[in-house]
This record gives structure tokens, sequence and C-alpha cells, in this order.
């Protein structure tokens, strides 16, 4: 029997936004401009630095996109052999002409329940109608899409929400809030303003993510609250997840490690309900991409 997740036992979490890779294996082409992690970022290595063992979503790493049906193969084999509860959310880019294509090649591989493009560089348009094409194909195979988008794109988002009557959404990292710009910014409460605007979409989901990335810097659990509340306030638990970007917010020898964000989010976790911590620390990830 599988036990439901509770913020005092991390082992019990499903973690919703892992990447993995070897680049001995595969090698995204970024990793030349970020040399310190090459090498083989496993689950085996992803344990030992503490990480939670309740469940996986592989989250594609913008690898080249003629090798995004091998980094499927990569985590399924991965997934397979761990014996935890896997998914993978894949790279496909809706705007390209042969989305069914990109589907096909990802979904030969098993497991694969979303996609993703990284969108937060602002070097990709996700407003075309090519774009809300490729959306509706991949609802058509029952696969959700993460949004990773600046927060100064959410109004665009909530607009390519909006024309859709299908698919299921999932906005990574609290939507990359300003969180350099601090709570009591001006930035913040745009922020606030256009998540409550993109939540009101039922068929978006939120992932509590890489806040530490977005800082620069490792939070205290007070630091982080303010952020965490808004969203629950407007995605409620059942629409929440707990993820954890590793390896990206830890890197090697940045100091910042991984037990210090679930320490935190397991001291913020502690005060809310049985129920809150079941949903958000597992059962919304298991819901939306159906983990194996």
């Amino acid at each position: 029997m599988t036990l439901a997740a509770s913020a005092a036992i991390p082992s019990t979490w499903t973690d919703a936004h892992l990447h993995v890779w070897d680049s001995a294996v595969l090698a995204p082409p970024w990793l030349a401009q970020a040399p310190q992690f090459a090498g083989r970022f496993d689950l085996a290595r992803y344990l030992t630095d503490g990480g939670v063992r309740g469940g996986v979503v592989f989250v594609e790493a913008d690898v080249a996109p003629e090798d995004r049906g091998r980094e499927a193969q990569l985590f399924a084999a991965w997934g397979k052999a761990s014996a935890l509860p896997w998914a993978t959310v894949a790279g496909i880019d809706p705007a390209e002409v042969d989305t069914l294509e990109g589907i096909g090649a990802v979904r030969a591989a098993g497991g694969v329940s979303g996609a993703r493009r990284v969108l937060h560089a602002g070097d990709v348009p996700f407003t075309t109608e090519q774009f809300r094409v490729g959306l509706h194909r991949l609802a058509a195979f029952r696969m959700s899409f993460d949004f990773c988008v600046r927060w100064t794109d959410l109004a665009a988002l909530e607009g390519v929400i909006a024309s859709l009557g299908d698919g299921v959404f999932v906005l990574d990292h609290l939507g990359n809030p300003p969180i350099k710009a601090g709570w009591s910014s001006p930035e913040r409460a745009e922020w606030q303003r256009l998540v409550a605007r993109v939540s009101a979409c039922e068929r978006v989901m939120v992932k509590w993510s890489a806040m530490f990335e977005n800082a620069g810097r490792a939070m205290t659990a007070d630091e982080i609250r303010p952020w965490f509340e808004w969203c629950l306030a407007c995605f409620g638990p059942t629409r929440m997840m707990w993820g954890s970007n590793w390896p990206v917010c830890f890197a090697p020898n940045s100091g910042v490690r991984l037990t210090q964000w679930i320490d935190a989010c397991a001291t913020i976790g502690s005060n809310l309900s049985d129920d809150e911590q079941a949903a958000i620390f597992g059962s919304t990830a298991c819901r939306c991409y159906r983990l194996s």
C-alpha cells in the first residue's frame, strides 16, 4: 500500500520536476555554456543528494530536437529500473509543423504523459496559431503541456489558454516570480495579479519549484511562504504540485543543496492539512501525469 504524501516524511513525496541526463550518452547543447553540469546526473545521484522516493516526473532538458526521442528512451530505461512510480514530460515543440511526428517519436519510449518546450528565454513565440494547433494535437493524445515562461509573459499565456477549449496545462515554477525584486516590489503585485488570472482556468495546474533559481540563492521558509501561499490561494492544493528542479537549482560547488529546499518546503507544508499535504506533495502530480 502506498502511503499518502506527508510533509514530515519527504520520502513519501513525488517530485514533479526532475531533470536527469548523462552527457557521455546524450548532451544538451546548453552544456557548452554550463560545464558544471557535464557528467552523469541520474537517479542514483539524485537520491544520494537527498531526493524524494514517492515518485518522479522526468522533465525534458532542452536537448537538440533530433535527440528528443532518445531522451525519452533514456527516461523510460531509468524509470523502469528504479522501481519508483514515474512519468515523462518529453521535449516537443507545438509550433513545429510536424508535431504529430514529434509526438510519435517520444511516445514510442513509453511513460510519456506530458510535453514541454522551454519558453522562458523569450525567443520562442507561443501565441501563434501553429502553436495552438500543436497544443490541440497534444490534447488529443491526452498529453499535458508544461509552460515554462517568464512571469512577464503570463498575460500572453492567459490569452493562449483562453483560446483553447481542451488540454491540461502546467505552469512551471510558480510562473518564475520576480523574487529578486522582493515581496514589497510593484513587480510582485503584478505577478500576483497575472497568476490569479491564469489560475482562473480550471485546466491549469502549477508547480512549486525553482524558487532558489529565481532568487539566485537558497531561501528560508519564511522567505518562500508568501509566494507559495499566494499560488495555493489561487490554485488550491488539488492543482498544485511540488518539484525539485534538480540538478538545475543545485549546481555542483554552488553551496546550494537539494536538502535545503526540501527542509524549507517541509516546514511550510507542516502547517497544511493532511489532505493538502497529500495533494501538493503527491497526488496532484500523480493525477496530472498518470504516474505508472
